[in-house]
């Protein structure tokens, strides 16, 4: 009896879900990597914000292609930036849409409210 045939056929129907599974992987990966990087650009626009340096804040914001938004609170300030990042897996983007945003904020201290 010879089941290297069999092995074959298994192995071919196999091949393409562990495909999808690498590809969603990496693009999980990609999602994880850009929120990190998220989170960078976050604790770059509060230095510019709390600097009050709004021409470089805007001009860094449109190089970095992220959204910001701020909100007052009392004497807090809410900074919060997004983005968008590309899901390319094709299952993956079925779940997530083809274009998944991603947040971060940070809220800082007013000190006008108070001085």
């Amino acid at each position: 009896m010879n089941n290297k045939g069999q092995a074959l056929i298994e192995f071919i129907l196999i091949v393409p879900v562990l495909i999808l599974i690498f590809l969603a992987l990496v693009d999980i990966g990609n999602i994880f990597l850009k929120k990190y990087e998220l989170n960078d650009n976050l604790e770059t626009v509060a230095t510019l914000y709390e600097n009050k340096e709004m021409e470089k804040l805007n001009n860094f914001v449109n190089a970095q292609n992220i959204t910001f938004k701020e909100s007052k609170n009392n004497d807090l300030i809410n900074l919060t930036v997004t983005k968008n990042v590309k899901v390319s897996a094709p299952i993956l983007s079925n779940v997530l849409g083809k274009k998944f945003k991603i947040e971060a904020s940070k809220n800082i201290y007013s000190e006008e409210a108070h001085g």
